[in-house]
């Protein structure tokens, strides 16, 4: 937790808060929706005269690793963040980060910023964020299952294959399923020559 503290005062506008209430956001959702509005850049501008704390919105990171010290868990922090873009409105997002990159130096997370179409929520012209999964080509799973792959039971020991080009690799192996087809309709036909 000691690499992931922030200074800066968390400063939550009224209608951010009784928005959020109405919302009945989870407490990941708070956690998240807090550490967000504490990442906020501001700086001190004269306004009629009187030095006030303009927010410049800049974009902002915010990975898993700080959402664990954070205490969420990764699947928690995705679907908070994936809400409070998606569905509430709270936050945009500017970059997609790539997927998870265990040996990289460096990595490529998502950015985003605060918004303010969850002012327009539960209305007909709020707009719906997004925010996709990004995965290797490798792991999206329904696209895997529908290209063809070869028969994992070539390696086993004891099974039946399919065809004859379908042999293990060892020299203990069973009649193929074709061999065993022929050699019964062969005998077949020695046995019961009339048919």
């Amino acid at each position: 937790m000691e690499n992931y503290r922030i200074k800066n005062k968390i400063l939550i506008d009224p209608e951010i808060y009784y928005a959020a209430i109405s919302m009945n956001l989870t407490a990941s959702e708070w956690k998240i929706l807090l550490r967000c509005l504490q990442k906020r850049k501001w700086e001190k501008t004269k306004v009629n005269g009187k030095k006030r704390i303009v927010y410049t919105n800049d974009g902002f990171i915010f990975p898993y690793d700080e959402g664990r010290a954070l205490g969420v868990k990764n699947t928690s922090f995705y679907k908070a963040i994936r809400r409070l873009i998606v569905d509430f409105g709270f936050l945009d997002l500017l970059h997609q980060g790539g997927w998870f990159q265990k040996h990289e130096k460096v990595k490529d997370y998502s950015i985003y910023k605060l918004s303010d179409r969850w002012k327009s929520y539960g209305t007909p012209d709020f707009v719906k964020g997004d925010k996709q999964r990004v995965l290797q080509s490798a792991f999206y799973v329904r696209q895997n299952i529908a290209r063809k792959t070869k028969p994992t039971s070539e390696n086993r020991k004891c099974s039946l294959q399919k065809t004859e080009d379908d042999k293990h690799t060892t020299a203990k192996y069973r009649l193929q399923k074709s061999e065993a087809i022929k050699k019964v309709s062969e005998w077949d036909k020695v046995l019961n020559p009339l048919r």
